[in-house]
């Protein structure tokens, strides 16, 4: 057992945010699944973004809006998550995340991976 804690993890900005790979931990490689930490200030958002792979987001600490402004979303518009909620988001659906609060920073679990066609068509 190992235990990973956004609270003590190192991060980098980017997309406009604080991220704290899973790459800095030993277990990682051992890992069939991506994952990161992701810190937004408070009132602040995420950069839009859109990749291949399936994401689930947790929301650790804090309150969210997650986004689909791209119209091949299935459902456009924004979706309240507030802490202990999972979002899951297809493979290429874009995506931005707003903290929804003033005073608090938004804490995310990312945890990411190509779904099965585009692994079996890669392999």
């Amino acid at each position: 057992m190992e235990k990973l804690n956004a609270e003590t993890a190192r991060f980098t900005a980017e997309n406009q945010i604080q991220i704290g790979r899973w790459t800095q931990y030993a277990v990682n490689e051992q890992l069939p699944f991506n994952a990161m930490w992701c810190v937004i200030p408070p009132g602040g958002s995420s950069r839009r973004d859109c990749h291949d792979e399936v994401e689930l987001a947790v929301v650790v600490r804090g309150a969210a809006d997650f986004e689909t402004p791209d119209d091949t979303a299935e459902a456009a518009g924004r979706t309240e998550a507030s802490q202990g909620t999972a979002m899951l988001l297809n493979s290429n659906e874009a995506h931005v995340v707003h903290n929804r609060s003033a005073t608090e920073s938004l804490v995310l679990l990312s945890v990411y991976w190509l779904p099965e066609t585009t692994r079996t068509e890669t392999a």
